[in-house]
């Protein structure tokens, strides 16, 4: 290829490139907007509260729920002074590259994959908002910056295929788990908000048992891009290149925690497959005896006391999911632990704590209502470590009752992920398949 071909070629693609990778190290300063930065600050709040409140605090004073479980305390967003020293630049830096990006605390997530520039600068104006400090005026660039959220990458079905039949030759290479775990541990902001063992956060699963919880083609699909399987959770899209996401999936995948091997007893339920049919009638049947689509909910049906099942074929292996029917308290899914509510009238309501602000807890009621307790009414309430999950199926259910709602359970997956276990890819997974294997092998 002759030289001015190349030029002509690099000329090109630095023309076509994304804006956020234009001044990834240069924030420019934004224009003056019309838009009223208080009013954007207001309009941030919901963002604030779904991805910075569980570490800084509801309030921004460094005090949320997760902040006794960090190695280092989060910033107090209040304290005026702090915030002041701090352009409006260097917080949106800090909010879009996340602490390893500015050489600071790897434990802050990088959001500049998952949020908008819009919202990001929102974000900015709510801080300075909570410091109190008009120091810094923000004036605000809505004509240049993008409104639209980042676009996740494209994960197929040929790529999350071919990642499995690599990874279930070569997960165990000793280096790869070790790399594994120093992102986990040391590079990326994991830490923040998982628990492995006695350490760190507590906002996501703990996955001390990861391993034996989770299937290893979902940890890959989900470390690659949260959003792609769940759009709502709080997780950020880290930016893992291919090769990171692999190294912490072999590292996941070594988590079992005290479950050494299969219990004894648990033989009969997995000796035999079920009727994944006999299994959904008994799933669906609100007179029979398992009535499980009065708390779970399935692709649009069913409750929303319990745990949304629509994937739960995909994300979970067998063996936890029988023991989740067997011993539903063993492990109990983030976001489901029951609350008991003591009410000034002596009046006690048991449900799943759904949301919480300054002046009242929302729950959903073990009956399936959705109510609002003002804090006002409420002599006090507490976090049980019980599950709402009745604890005597295997005493009410048969063995083959529990082998076909494992069926049932088990054909939950999404396209991409559904039925990976056949040798070779077909010639469209062939086209889209997105890894490269000989890179893999490095």
């Amino acid at each position: 290829m002759s030289v001015a071909l190349k030029t002509l070629i690099l000329m090109a693609w630095l023309i076509g490139m994304p804006a956020s990778w234009a001044w990834a190290d240069e924030v420019p300063p934004p224009p003056p907007s019309t838009k009223s930065a208080l009013k954007f600050a207001a309009e941030s709040e919901r963002l604030f509260q779904h991805y910075c409140a569980h570490c800084h605090g509801t309030h921004g004073e460094g005090d949320g729920y997760n902040s006794e479980f960090l190695e280092k305390d989060p910033a107090d967003l209040t304290d005026i002074e702090f915030v002041s020293k701090k352009t409006n630049d260097q917080i949106f830096r800090t909010i879009h590259q996340g602490g390893a990006g500015i050489r600071k605390s790897h434990l802050m997530p990088v959001f500049g994959n998952t949020l908008s520039e819009e919202e990001i600068w929102g974000l900015v104006a709510h801080i300075r908002k909570l410091a109190g400090d008009d120091s810094h005026p923000l004036t605000l660039p809505l004509g240049v910056m993008k409104k639209a959220r980042p676009e996740p990458i494209s994960l197929t079905r040929g790529h999350v295929k071919a990642f499995l039949q690599w990874f279930l030759k070569e997960k165990s290479k000793d280096e790869l788990v070790s790399w594994g775990r120093r992102l986990f541990e040391e590079k990326k902001s994991c830490f923040a908000c998982h628990r492995v063992g006695d350490e760190g956060g507590k906002v996501g699963p703990d996955l001390t048992r990861a391993g034996f919880d989770y299937k290893p083609e979902w940890l890959f699909a989900w470390v690659q891009n949260p959003q792609n399987m769940k759009k709502k959770t709080k997780m950020p899209n880290l930016g893992l290149r291919t090769d990171e996401a692999i190294a912490i999936t072999a590292f996941l995948s070594t988590l079992k925690g005290e479950v050494s091997e299969i219990p004894e007893e648990w033989g009969p339920y997995m000796e035999t497959a079920g009727d994944p049919k006999r299994g959904e009638a008994l799933f669906y049947d609100p007179d029979g005896k398992a009535n499980c689509v009065k708390c779970h909910w399935i692709l649009g049906k069913g409750g929303k006391v319990g745990a949304n099942l629509s994937m739960v074929g995909s994300s979970r292996t067998l063996p936890f999911l029988l023991e989740s029917i067997l011993d539903p308290t063993a492990v109990i899914t983030v976001g489901f632990s029951s609350m008991m509510v003591l009410t000034k009238e002596k009046k006690f309501i048991t449900g799943i704590k759904k949301g919480e602000d300054d002046s009242s807890l929302t729950i959903f009621t073990k009956e399936g209502k959705l109510i609002t307790i003002p804090k006002e009414r409420i002599k006090k309430f507490k976090v049980q470590k019980l599950s709402m999950m009745p604890g005597n199926y295997k005493d009410i259910l048969t063995v083959r009752e529990i082998q076909d709602l494992l069926a049932y359970l088990n054909t939950l997956q999404p396209p991409i992920l559904k039925n990976l276990g056949s040798p070779e890819l077909d010639s469209e997974e062939e086209e889209e398949r997105a890894i490269d294997i000989q890179l893999l092998r490095k």
